[in-house]
């Protein structure tokens, strides 16, 4: 397996590389690789010498000229402004190029060197010989044109598939700084409020917020957390409301936790609970009884969350931006592989949500 993936990444590395030198190597490794191949279909029919090699070898150059004006002039200029006369143009200079220049350059160049007593054709300039020509050389020159065009798609691809991650980062960090002040506004405003009646408990909320801060500072910015931490927070937050409430609010919390590695998106849970917290209280009067479950294993973690309904119109997900932001980071982090689902029914609000339960990054 490890040299499958060793040999995937030098294939990856010959391709993709800009380095001037694996460059230089990938073409260098194409044309030996036709002049190769060539030589070895010719075989097959006559013996190959000396003066056929070096002949090959003379050739490769000037094909290689008139390949890369193709790829890297014709084809470029075409798809810039998409001059179709220039592109004509382009290609019938092209055509003649192999079908003439190549004969002239064989003929009267390589065989004097390579081959004197090679014969002269008596029809070297007929068009059947300059269209063999043309027909001889266009098949390694669009065997490197689509080579080209396949790996010019692949690096598009590779850098949409960049962009679209990138893009799905930046919005999730986004919804994540757009929760921050909206849970530091609504903690703030339980210490506002404690410190106007003077209950004396100013310095466990301060406590708790101090732990909050902490969180938001140090863990928000990583992708994922373990589940202890988020349970953690979690606790915090509940402390901080139930010393609001006092009695009035009983918050049943059931954490079982078996595999501790689980990791999650940090404050991916607690808008659901502060959702249930922040619209029963506001809806209902007299004690508010709450239940938390979350559960974790080898493959998912679970939340339930259940309270009771009073106003339905006033308790619903629609309200504020905690619950709206956190089903678009489920969509971002896991696409379709999560599990939402948000009853109404017998005077009873449940959200039901499980996630994959994700490994350290």
């Amino acid at each position: 397996m490890a040299s499958a993936n060793s040999m995937m990444n030098f294939l990856d590395t010959l391709v993709y590389s800009k380095h001037k030198g694996i460059r230089i190597l990938r073409h260098l490794l194409f044309w030996t690789s036709d002049a190769v191949s060539y030589l070895i279909v010719v075989s097959a029919n006559v013996e190959i010498k000396s003066s056929i090699i070096f002949s090959v070898l003379f050739s490769m150059p000037l094909a290689a000229l008139i390949t890369y004006f193709i790829i890297y002039y014709l084809m470029p200029t075409f798809s810039k402004d998409h001059n179709k006369v220039r592109l004509l143009i382009g290609v019938v200079a092209a055509f003649l190029f192999i079908g003439v220049g190549m004969r002239y350059y064989r003929f009267f160049i390589v065989y004097p060197i390579v081959d004197p007593t090679h014969a002269m054709p008596a029809s070297l300039w007929g068009f059947s010989g300059i269209l063999g020509e043309v027909f001889g050389w266009m098949s390694v020159i669009c065997m490197a044109i689509a080579i080209k065009l396949m790996k010019n798609r692949a690096e598009l691809q590779q850098k949409n598939d960049q962009l679209v991650q990138e893009k799905k980062i930046s919005e999730l960090n986004f919804l994540k700084a757009q929760m921050h002040p909206h849970f530091l506004f609504n903690t703030l405003n339980t210490l506002y409020s404690d410190a106007i009646q003077e209950t004396g408990r100013s310095e466990q909320i301060v406590l708790h917020l101090s732990s909050l801060l902490r969180f938001m500072l140090e863990e928000c910015n990583k992708p994922v957390i373990p589940i202890e931490k988020e349970i953690k927070v979690i606790e915090d937050y509940i402390e901080l409301e139930k010393l609001r409430h006092g009695s009035r609010l009983q918050i049943d919390c059931q954490f079982s936790v078996n595999n501790k590695q689980a990791f999650l998106s940090p404050l991916l849970f607690l808008p659901f609970i502060e959702n249930s917290c922040k619209h029963t209280l506001s809806s209902k009067r007299g004690p508010i009884l709450i239940l938390v479950k979350i559960e974790s294993d080898n493959n998912f973690i679970r939340l339930f969350v259940e309270n009771e309904l009073a106003q339905p119109a006033l308790n619903g997900v629609t309200h504020g931006i905690g619950i709206a932001n956190v089903k678009r980071q489920l969509e971002l982090l896991y696409d379709n592989n999560f599990t939402l689902d948000i009853k109404k029914n017998n005077n009873k609000y449940a959200v039901n949500l499980k996630v994959p339960a994700l490994a350290e990054l």
